[in-house]
């Protein structure tokens, strides 16, 4: 229940007391702490997406009406809330707001005219990875995947907007990488296609996969997923990941009501429950990400807290994003400013290489 069709649209409305999740995998276990969604009598459906565009597309087609949580990140809410696909939030329904870090709490990524349309619920971030029994000294920028030494051995994965954002850091040498001109677009797409023939072992299809080849030692480096970190470990493989002097891609990932969820009050609860210290705990020691509760810190195991760093989160954005993770590229033509639809072009044209 809750799948697409093979027409690419949802299903009619369920029972009372099915809420219906369509997000990343993983993240729906924020509502399984002690059994929560069970013990209030709550069935979650869940559809898992392969990134943001998915579950817009699902939306728009029957998702309205049907649907009740999605998982956009800060960029990709106020897209989703302008075209009318999110409702506002009362927060007045979620107490355990009150007990974020003050650093999501006001993140303007969040809001919309004034109103609230999502709830941080996570923070990730998207470094340089590499094997230390190959890659002898840390990487220093994302250039260096061009290294002679490393023809052969560099991973690239086929994730559009962590790689769209991390190149774009390299070329432009700034950290606004989604507003960045057209001719600056262009050299990207030449560095990701010189990267593709010239040095990458493969263009990856998951970070499961790309965990498997920097284990084994078929890849040495590589863009990632800090998560990637704590799989390898489970795998008896040891690899790190650094923030090359350009910048990293640190998303903040929330929770969002679709506009017309049948099912309201079951997803004000689960929401809540998302964002307590428990349910991020919980979550956070599963898939490896960070938390944006206070309380949650002190309940994270310490393999967790030594991949994800907590002591400064503000201070950690500074470095990596120049402080806030970026908004998505123009939706609208803006000088020579490269717009979405753009920046889409271009990974086309990568995937084609």
């Amino acid at each position: 229940m809750g799948a697409a069709t093979a027409m690419g649209s949802y299903r009619p409305a369920m029972a009372a007391g099915e809420v219906r999740f369509m997000g990343w995998q993983g993240y729906d276990e924020a509502f399984n702490n002690g059994g929560f969604a069970k013990n209030n009598g709550i069935t979650v459906s869940a559809t898992y997406q392969n990134d943001n565009g998915h579950a817009m597309t699902m939306i728009s087609n029957g998702g309205m009406g049907n649907m009740d949580i999605v998982t956009p990140d800060t960029a990709y809410t106020k897209l989703m809330a302008e075209v009318g696909m999110l409702s506002p939030i009362d927060l007045s329904r979620v107490p355990n707001f009150g007990d974020l870090d003050p650093f999501f709490q006001d993140n303007q990524g969040i809001r919309v005219d004034g109103n609230v349309y999502a709830l941080p619920v996570a923070w990730t971030i998207i470094p340089l990875m590499y094997n230390p029994a190959f890659v002898k000294e840390v990487p220093q920028s994302w250039y260096d995947l061009l290294k002679p030494e490393f023809q052969g051995k560099v991973g690239m994965t086929n994730d559009l907007i962590s790689n769209m954002v991390v190149f774009g850091l390299a070329v432009s040498g700034r950290k606004d990488a989604t507003r960045i001109s057209k001719a600056e677009l262009k050299e990207m797409l030449a560095l990701m296609v010189k990267l593709k023939k010239e040095q990458a072992r493969t263009v990856v299809s998951s970070y499961g996969e790309l965990t498997d080849l920097l284990s084994s030692g078929e890849i040495w480096i590589s863009q990632g997923w800090v998560p990637v970190q704590l799989w390898a470990k489970q795998k008896g493989a040891e690899i790190h990941w650094t923030v090359p002097k350009e910048g990293a891609h640190v998303p903040i990932d929330c929770m969002a009501i679709v506009k017309d969820s049948p099912n309201l009050d079951d997803t004000y609860t689960l929401l809540n429950n998302a964002i307590g210290a428990e349910g991020q705990a919980y979550a956070a020691n599963i898939n490896a990400t960070g938390v944006v509760n206070t309380k949650a810190i002190p309940l994270l195991k310490p393999e967790i807290l030594q991949i994800q760093p907590h002591d400064d989160i503000v201070g950690f954005f500074e470095k990596a994003t120049g402080g806030q993770p970026l908004p998505l590229w123009p939706s609208e033509p803006e000088g020579d400013l490269a717009t979405f639809d753009d920046v889409l072009d271009a990974w086309d044209k990568f995937l084609a290489a």
